[in-house]
């Protein structure tokens, strides 16, 4: 009787666990929450606050001015006599802001004689509590006269009218603001990072946790989808549960983490798992094709129904984002063939490919942009630019033609404007949207790509930061310098740094500018690397507390989209390191590795402060060195132990003057210094030491006032300690709590 019934409690405990209700870090739509396990459990609802969530989970947004409302929500299971619970905790997203508009951007055009006029679908409005956003634009019929054109519209919903002017010239002049590229960066199988650094730790420990995944566990939700055996696998948790709508997106974010670390490694163990994985995806996809009602080259780890429920506009939860899953698979079988030479992967993705075009291109474009236009459910990730990436190597004009489907002129048409309009959208549902931009103008050399790019980095970075170079909170992005009003326990989502920090990577080369370089950095030593869990458990927080005493957690089972790119971040760390134009070798982050693609050179970093770089054979370029901003220009240059001048430093780099012989040196050295960090609304500060934030280890719930500099003492290379207090760079902090901001003295 005993054990029947610790046999009832742990059925119980495995339903209660199995329990998924979407993503609960921004509700705004109604959940479902379910009222019977698939073994029988009964469960019963309770709300810690009905007025926003009822117990059948129907929600109540709170009033825009009473903020968004955390409500726990408790639901007790029963099984044969047994009972337990299990608790939930909501973000309900107060209502969006009124919608008061007191002016309205007008549209100025400048076309060669015969082009076609495509006049925006959005008109650009300034709000009357300031806020600069986009509305959708109701154009009349356009009328010519000569070499100038006019048309007038309305905002839709208003009688507010916007203005088109159109100049027509007899050639537009061929010359572009966009730049060339003017290095390539070294790829990262040609780049080693060296043992004992925090980050070859971090990845090392990623490598380990990859390499002791169940590939089966993995293929799971795909092979259930096209009615094959499951090998005896365990089912996927979290987000690729059963129940989950999301699932498939680990898997591909899976397939691009084991790319990633085969290219870091070598490691043949991966290869191996990247051959299992993809040709047993093939043998999915094959299956699929047999399937009635299925297009050719489907693949996905769910039927095509969220396909066809998304295209009559059906909201989450009973959809969710469809696309987005299908972009981590496409990319994940993309970086098997680019990076691990593994081909039968392209054969799997360029139908895939062609099975967007066929689906998509049917449709009007009234269609896709209210399709793309819906919360979350329409969320479709990167797929403009793994489109275009796949059409590099195709060269079909359909797979072209498929990634300008997924254009987004709600948020392109204002960056291209270099108008902030991001206030109140959802931070990494765009940040991807830019990057195919990008991926846009690096293969087709469109200057409105390279506009959008540049100015939403540099709207971004300038105005959406916090200190450690994550954005958003809660997911959001809100209005720009007032991070500082934002600093919770849902600050600096993971997946949104992981995304900037891979713009920034594109952008770079066409611009040489170390200040560039010194965002990618912060944001990968004091937000990717403070992410990653310091055991081999995969873990990867969702966000950063940036509270008073806040406290990581990391996600290890829940399978959030976080432990999805946390799968590929920790070994990005090598990707951009080195770089090359025709006369230098680029050394753009300070973090100790060697090089063996082209030069052979080996840099360290055993003092803060200090990079060594010493030559293993005779180098035919030059070095170039990125001065980090924090040291102002300020160095010591030793040539083989001996102080030089023999250098520039120009945009943040510092160029030697001759190439390194074999066994020579090149020595750069700053002085780092404990400096306070002023923050946009000068009520706040940081505090930083060379390129480290630094953490105050303490759960105090109330803010800390910054002791003066004169009163920390330095108790190792990169630690301090006031008034009893440590203060430890920012990813050694781990699970203590800590402090980021600081009350100014």
């Amino acid at each position: 009787m005993e054990n029947e019934k610790n046999t009832a409690q742990e059925i119980l405990q495995e339903e209660l666990a199995a329990i998924y209700i979407g993503n609960l870090n921004t509700v705004d739509e109604d959940l479902i929450l379910p009222e019977q396990g698939k073994k029988g459990c009964r469960f019963t609802w309770e709300s810690g606050e009905e007025r926003f969530i009822e117990p059948n989970g129907k929600v109540h947004r709170p009033l825009h001015g009473m903020g968004s409302r955390k409500v726990i929500l408790t639901v007790t299971g029963e099984y044969q006599g047994c009972t337990a619970q299990r608790r939930f905790e909501a973000n309900v997203l107060q209502q969006e802001k009124t919608m008061d508009i007191t002016g309205v951007r007008p549209v100025k055009i400048r076309l060669a004689c015969g082009c076609p006029v495509c006049l925006p679908s959005v008109a650009i409005v300034t709000c009357a509590d300031g806020r600069r956003t986009t509305r959708p634009a109701e154009w009349s019929e356009l009328v010519k006269n000569g070499a100038y054109s006019r048309a007038e519209g309305r905002v839709e919903g208003t009688e507010l009218p916007v203005e088109a002017e159109i100049f027509w010239e007899d050639s537009v002049s061929g010359e572009t603001s966009a730049p060339e590229k003017k290095l390539e960066y070294i790829a990262m199988n040609g780049v080693r990072l060296a043992e004992g650094t925090p980050y070859a730790e971090a990845q090392e420990r990623m490598v380990k946790f990859l390499l002791a995944q169940d590939d089966d566990q993995m293929l799971y939700n795909f092979r259930t989808a096209a009615g094959l055996s499951t090998q005896g696998a365990e089912p996927m948790t979290g987000w690729d549960a059963d129940e989950c709508k999301l699932k498939g997106h680990t898997t591909g974010h899976y397939l691009s983490g084991l790319a990633l670390a085969y290219a870091a490694t070598g490691d043949e163990r991966i290869l191996e798992k990247i051959n299992y994985m993809v040709s047993e995806l093939r043998i999915c996809q094959k299956a699929f094709e047999g399937k009635e009602g299925y297009r050719p080259g489907f693949l996905s780890a769910y039927s095509e129904e969220q396909f066809d429920l998304l295209e009559q506009y059906t909201k989450y939860p009973e959809i969710w984002a469809p696309y987005y899953t299908l972009d981590k698979i496409m990319s994940g079988l993309y970086d098997c063939l680019t990076l691990a030479s593994c081909h039968l992967a392209g054969e799997i993705l360029f139908p895939m490919a062609d099975w967007v075009y066929d689906r998509l291109s049917r449709l009007d474009q009234s269609v896709l942009n209210k399709m793309w236009s819906m919360y979350i459910a329409g969320e479709y990730g990167g797929m403009y630019g793994i489109m275009i990436k796949i059409y590099a190597l195709t060269k079909k004009p359909e797979h072209l033609k498929a990634a300008r489907l997924f254009l987004n002129e709600k948020l392109f048409y204002p960056m291209e404007e270099n108008c902030d309009t991001l206030e109140d959208m959802h931070a990494n549902q765009h940040i991807p949207q830019i990057i195919g931009a990008m991926d846009d103008f690096i293969v087709n050399g469109r200057e409105q790509d390279w506009k959008i790019s540049s100015n939403f980095w540099n709207i971004v970075t300038s105005g959406h930061t916090y200190c450690i170079g994550g954005v958003g909170e809660t997911e959001m992005f809100h209005r720009a310098g007032t991070t500082c009003d934002y600093l919770t326990d849902k600050a600096a989502e993971s997946c949104a740094s992981y995304n900037m920090i891979r713009l920034t990577g594109q952008i770079f080369p066409y611009t040489v500018d170390g200040a560039m370089m010194d965002y990618y950095e912060n944001t990968l030593s004091n937000h990717i690397l403070a992410s990653a869990s310091q055991t081999e458990d995969g873990g990867t927080t969702y966000f950063m507390p940036l509270g008073p005493g806040g406290k990581r957690f990391y996600d290890t089972d829940e399978n959030t989209c976080c432990h999805g790119t946390g799968m590929e971040s920790r070994i990005r760390y090598q990707g951009n390191i080195y770089a090359a134009d025709e006369k230098y070798l680029y050394v753009n982050l300070w973090i100790a590795s060697q090089l063996f693609s082209g030069e052979k050179v080996s840099i360290r970093t055993e003092e803060e402060g200090c990079l060594k770089l010493t030559a293993r054979e005779n180098m035919a370029k030059a070095p170039a060195i990125r001065i980090p901003g924090w040291a102002e220009g300020k160095v010591t240059v030793l040539v083989n132990g001996e102080e030089t001048k023999d250098f520039t430093i120009q945009n943040g780099y510092l160029y030697f003057a001759r190439p390194l012989k074999r066994k020579e040196t090149l020595e750069v050295r700053t002085v780092p210094e404990l400096r306070v960090l002023a923050t946009p609304d000068e009520k706040f500060v940081n505090l930083a030491y060379g390129s480290h934030i630094l953490a105050a280890l303490s759960d105090q719930q109330e803010w800390i006032t910054l002791p003066a500099l004169d009163a920390f003492r330095q108790t190792g290379s990169s630690h301090f300690e006031a008034n009893g207090i440590r203060y430890v760079p920012l990813p050694e902090a781990d699970l203590q709590a800590c402090h980021v901001y600081f009350h100014k003295k």
